[in-house]
């Protein structure tokens, strides 16, 4: 017994028939990965924030010319602040297949962002402030991202020693004060702009399970 079957469609519309039904199966998968694959990313976050020299001088409790020191951290303080940047900046993941979705011909694309170039999930951040003891409010946040080199504090320089809120130095009168050379950062090129930086492979990887 035999049987024969005749085929109508094209090889085109064979083609588009049978990539149509894998592009809906591809658009499902992502969306079943979506939410893990941003979870795996934020995960990084952490190790690549903490690799950065100026974390570990914010964290210097005490430690005269340490960041904590310059800025007046009070105990306790660094540990949340460093704690709010890394959650800030992980919060700040999206990752969105552009529309169109994969279409038909199997094409599309992911859009991946991390980290507003304003730095405003940062610079608003209340433990960005250190208050003194007159009430001010010092936005050292603001100064280590994005004032570089320039003069912060006129008429006044940075004193190592055991006082101050942080214990480990205070201002004193003198010229100028600023971030000491080797933490300052702009808004294209800070601590965070360099934890982000030569990640694309770690993000790749992870992007892949979009699909898996």
């Amino acid at each position: 017994m035999s049987i024969s079957v005749k085929i109508l469609e094209s090889n085109k519309q064979i083609e588009g028939l049978i990539n149509q039904s894998l592009s809906s199966q591809v658009n499902n998968t992502i969306r079943s990965n979506y939410k893990k694959v941003t979870n795996n990313i934020k995960l990084m976050i952490p190790s690549w924030i903490s690799e950065q020299k100026e974390v570990a001088s914010l964290l210097s409790q005490g430690v005269r010319g340490s960041l904590n020191a310059h800025f007046g951290l009070p105990p306790g303080m660094p540990v949340l602040s460093v704690a709010a940047i890394v959650s800030a900046v992980s919060e700040s993941i999206t990752v969105e297949i552009e529309i169109p979705k994969i279409d038909k011909s199997l094409r599309g694309s992911v859009l991946f962002r991390i980290q507003p170039d304003d730095f405003g999930n940062l610079l608003g951040l209340p433990e960005g402030f250190v208050v003194t003891k007159s009430g001010t409010n010092l936005h050292w946040m603001n100064w280590l991202l994005t004032m570089g080199g320039t003069p912060v504090v006129v008429g006044y320089d940075y004193t190592p020693s055991s006082l101050g809120r942080s214990g480990g130095g205070t201002m004193v009168g003198g010229t100028a004060w600023r971030v000491p050379s080797e933490h300052t950062g702009t808004v294209d090129d800070n601590f965070i702009t360099r934890a982000l930086e030569n990640r694309e492979q770690d993000i790749t990887n992870a992007l892949r399970g979009l699909f898996q």
